[in-house]
């Protein structure tokens, strides 16, 4: 893969939808202001600190990319920090995938409501894990071959899956590895000591992996259209 072109692509696809998902933001965080408004029911405002923390890797990938490009196609200290803290933030924006047994208690709130609601957060999730996820996708196949690139990616969106686990029923947050990872050990291997839990943690991993994989699948037939379409505009330019 020609990673300048592939560059080009990237950035011009994620500034045509930057402002769309950035909108999409405030429009999911309105609905949930309008429901505690029309309904009197009181506005989860931990959803403000999610949204928040999902936008942290995204703009982090996007740091990556830039370290990356502004010493020429090679790794840095700088662009190595950014993934490392990408790598312990990624997983906040797939958490917002969770947030729906917010919706599961009976109220009376309009069923067609709450399913805009509920879906509007889900795919904020998606969109800002997905195109995080392709930004350092590119990177990986920039230092890896395509295959390694593919097997390391799927590995880390299973232990990310494993960091919601842990987020959604253990209560800890990504800055807990730091913080507090003795505790954050202990309490996860207590979790899981009978093979049933363990079971339901597998099965909890990999239904949400194969989940956001296959919306990532469709991302990146898309980034491949237009970068088989940059490469063909390239060629006619040349002849």
């Amino acid at each position: 893969m020609d990673i300048a072109l592939a560059e080009e692509v990237v950035f011009t696809y994620l500034l045509l939808r930057l402002p769309i998902v950035f909108l999409f933001s405030i429009i999911t965080l309105s609905i949930q202001v309008l429901r505690s408004r029309l309904f009197g029911y009181r506005f989860y405002r931990p959803f403000l600190l999610n949204i928040f923390l999902a936008w942290i890797p995204f703009v982090l990938s996007i740091f990556a990319q830039v370290s990356f490009l502004r010493n020429i196609y090679s790794f840095t200290s700088w662009t190595w920090a950014f993934l490392l803290i990408w790598f312990l933030f990624f997983p906040n924006a797939v958490y917002l995938i969770t947030e729906v047994h917010h919706f599961r208690d009976k109220t009376d709130v309009p069923l067609w409501f709450d399913t805009i609601a509920l879906l509007s957060i889900v795919f904020n999730g998606i969109l800002l894990g997905v195109y995080s996820l392709m930004i350092i996708h590119l990177l990986l196949r920039s230092h890896f071959s395509y295959g390694m690139s593919w097997i390391i990616l799927i590995g880390y969106v299973l232990l990310a899956n494993l960091g919601i686990y842990i987020g959604r029923y253990l209560r800890f947050n990504s800055w807990d590895v730091v913080r507090r990872p003795h505790r954050l050990i202990g309490q996860t291997l207590a979790q899981i000591n009978t093979w049933r839990k363990l079971g339901e943690m597998a099965l909890y991993i990999s239904l949400f992996a194969f989940f956001i994989l296959t919306f990532y699948v469709f991302i990146e037939l898309d980034f491949l259209s237009l970068y088989s379409l940059g490469q063909a505009l390239n060629k006619a330019r040349g002849q």
